[in-house]
């Protein structure tokens, strides 16, 4: 998926709502439930999000100051960025589920 992953591959952004970004903070707690306290701090309410549309209909949620934060192809589920997984002290929610 990300071979050959090159700033031609990024075909736009968009800042989202409020709304958006409430749903994406429901879809998140409710496909990991372990990190349900730890949400505010990887995603913070203030913080206005970016959806990073790339090739091959990848989308990335990114936060306002460039960090990447999840990925998902199609409309398929949010997966966490490995560097997100590395910076977590409580990242063994989601190995659990990944591993």
């Amino acid at each position: 998926m990300f071979k050959k992953f090159d700033e031609e591959s990024v075909s736009g952004s968009q800042q989202l709502k409020s709304s958006v970004q409430k749903a994406i903070h429901r879809k998140l707690a409710e496909d990991f439930p372990l990190i349900e306290d730890y949400i505010a701090t990887i995603l913070p309410k203030k913080d206005p999000f970016k959806i990073i549309k790339c090739h091959e209909h990848i989308e990335i949620l990114a936060r306002s100051d460039g960090e990447l934060l999840f990925f998902r192809q199609r409309e398929g589920q949010w997966m966490p960025t490995l560097r997100l997984l590395h910076q977590c002290k409580y990242c063994s929610c989601y190995i659990t589920y990944y591993i």
